[in-house]
C-alpha cells in the first residue's frame, strides 16, 4: 500500500496552479509561480493570494467536483474514503472544467485511450452502475459531478467509443437509465428527447444522441475542445454553485442555494455578453416549466471561457421531464415570484419575478410566450428523430412524454400569459 499523500497538486495544462491539502476543513494554496505568472487566474472565487486558505469558497469549489448522493456514498464505502480530501484523492481525475488534480510528483501523462465497443459497455451496465466502467482497474477514477450514474468516454472521428485512462480528457458523457429509483423508467430516452427539444426550440444546448445498445443518453462535452493536432484542450468552467460558494448538498434554493435572482446576478458579474446570456437564462426557466423539469437548480447552470469570446453561459445540460415520474418532487427548483408549485404559478408571479431580476415585465412575458410557441413543434420533431432508436417500452415512454409535455405547455402558458 502506497503512503497517503499530504496534498494534491492542481494543474491547468502543464502549469501548477496550487495545492489542496489534507486538512479539515480542506485547505488550498496557490503556487508562487502561478501568482507571479502572466496566465494567472483564480479558481472560481478563491482569492489570488499567498498562504493557505480554508474558506467556504475552497470547500465549494472542490466539493462540487465530486459525484453526489448515493453515488458518492457508494464510492466512499467502496474506497473507504470518508473525508473530502480522501474522495478527491480517489475520484477527481478528468473533472468538469480545466483543472486536473494529481498526487505530488505524479506528473501529467500523455493521453491514453482503451478501445471498447458499445456491446462491451452494455455488458458492464447490465450488472453494475455506470460508475463501474471507471473502476474496473486499480487506480482508475470516476470524476464527474452529479447524482446520476454516468461515465466518461472519448469518441473521435471514427465514431467508436474509447475509455480514457488515468486523467486523459474525455469527449462525451454516457448517462444510462437510472435504475435505483422505483417507477423512474427510461430516463435516458427522456433526457435525449428533452435535450434535443431544447436545441430545436432555440436554446443553446449540449449535443446528445441516444445509444440503443447501452440504452444511454450520450452527451458531447462542451468543456473540451479538439486542437488542430488532434489532442483535447480543457476549457475553464464553473457551475453557479461554485461561483456562489455553495456546496452541492445546498444546490436547491429552498436549502439555501442560489436563487434565480442570485444566478442572474452572477451572470451579470461574469458574462462578457450579459444581455444575451440573461435572455437564455429566462428561456431556460420557461422551458423547464413547460417540459416539467423540476430539477433545474443552480448546479445545472455554468459559465465557461471561450477563446475570443470571453466568459459566457455554457450550453444547457441535464434536462429531462421529472414530473412524468410519480414520487419525484412536485416543486420547481427555483421560486418564481415566491411560488414553487408550477400548478399555482400565474402572471402575477412572472411580474414579481421580473422585478426581482431587474427586468421589464413585458420582456419576461415575451420570452415566456415565444418559448411556449416554439416548444410543441420542437418536441414533436425530437420525438420523431429519437423514437426509431428506442426499444418498445422506451417508445411508450416517448409517447407519454410527448402527450404530457404538450398538455403541460398549454396549461402553463394559459396561466402565465393570462391578461391581468
Amino acid at each position: 500500500m502506497q503512503p497517503r499523500p499530504p496534498r494534491l497538486d492542481v494543474y491547468y495544462d502543464s502549469k501548477q496552479v496550487g495545492s489542496v491539502h489534507d486538512s479539515t476543513p480542506l485547505a488550498f494554496e496557490y503556487a508562487p509561480e502561478w501568482l507571479s505568472g502572466n496566465q494567472r487566474m483564480s479558481l472560481a472565487t478563491i482569492p489570488l493570494q499567498t498562504g493557505r486558505q480554508a474558506t467556504p469558497e475552497v470547500q465549494a469549489f472542490f466539493e462540487n467536483l465530486l459525484p453526489e448522493g448515493e453515488l458518492r456514498d457508494y464510492l466512499a464505502a467502496q474506497r473507504k474514503a470518508s473525508t473530502l480530501f480522501s474522495l478527491l484523492l480517489e475520484v477527481a481525475g478528468d473533472t468538469a472544467g480545466a483543472f486536473v488534480l494529481l498526487a505530488p510528483g505524479q506528473g501529467q501523462e500523455p493521453a491514453r485511450y482503451e478501445p471498447t465497443t458499445w456491446e462491451a459497455i452494455a455488458a458492464v451496465l447490465a450488472g453494475q452502475s455506470a460508475a463501474a466502467i471507471d473502476i474496473q482497474e486499480p487506480g482508475a477514477r470516476i470524476s464527474l459531478a452529479g447524482a446520476q450514474d454516468k461515465t466518461t468516454l472519448a469518441i473521435f472521428d471514427d465514431g467508436l467509443p474509447r475509455l480514457p485512462k488515468g486523467t486523459s480528457p474525455s469527449t462525451h458523457i454516457l448517462k444510462p437509465n437510472i435504475r435505483r429509483l422505483a417507477k423512474v423508467w427510461h430516463t435516458a430516452a427522456n433526457e435525449a428527447i428533452v435535450m434535443r427539444t431544447a436545441a430545436l426550440a432555440g436554446l443553446p444546448t449540449a449535443e446528445v444522441f441516444y445509444e440503443p445498445r447501452t440504452e444511454a443518453c450520450v452527451v458531447r462535452r462542451f468543456d473540451r475542445q479538439l486542437r488542430p493536432d488532434g489532442t483535447l484542450a480543457r476549457r475553464v468552467q464553473y457551475d453557479l454553485c461554485q461561483l456562489a460558494g455553495t456546496v452541492s448538498e445546498r444546490k436547491y434554493e429552498k436549502e439555501g442555494g442560489p436563487s434565480l435572482a442570485a444566478c442572474a446576478e452572477l451572470i451579470r458579474r461574469y458574462s462578457a455578453q450579459p444581455a444575451v446570456d440573461l435572455r437564455h437564462l429566462l428561456r431556460w426557466v420557461f422551458f423547464n416549466l413547460y417540459v416539467g423539469n423540476n430539477d433545474s437548480h443552480a448546479k445545472n447552470l455554468s459559465i465557461y471561457s471561450l477563446p475570443g469570446q470571453g466568459v459566457r453561459l455554457t450550453p444547457f445540460y441535464d434536462l429531462m421531464c421529472t414530473r412524468l415520474y410519480p414520487g419525484l418532487s412536485s416543486e420547481f427548483a427555483f421560486a418564481i415570484g415566491g411560488e414553487v408549485r408550477p400548478g399555482e404559478m400565474g402572471a402575477e408571479h412572472l411580474a414579481q419575478m421580473a422585478r426581482q431580476l431587474g427586468m421589464q415585465p413585458r420582456f419576461v412575458l415575451q420570452q415566456s410566450r415565444e418559448m411556449a410557441e416554439r416548444l410543441p413543434a420542437a418536441l414533436s420533431q425530437a420525438v420523431q428523430e429519437i423514437t426509431p432508436s428506442l426499444a418498445p417500452s422506451a417508445k411508450t415512454l416517448a409517447e407519454r412524454l410527448e402527450r404530457f409535455v404538450q398538455s403541460t405547455t398549454r396549461k402553463m402558458a394559459l396561466r402565465l400569459l393570462a391578461e391581468r
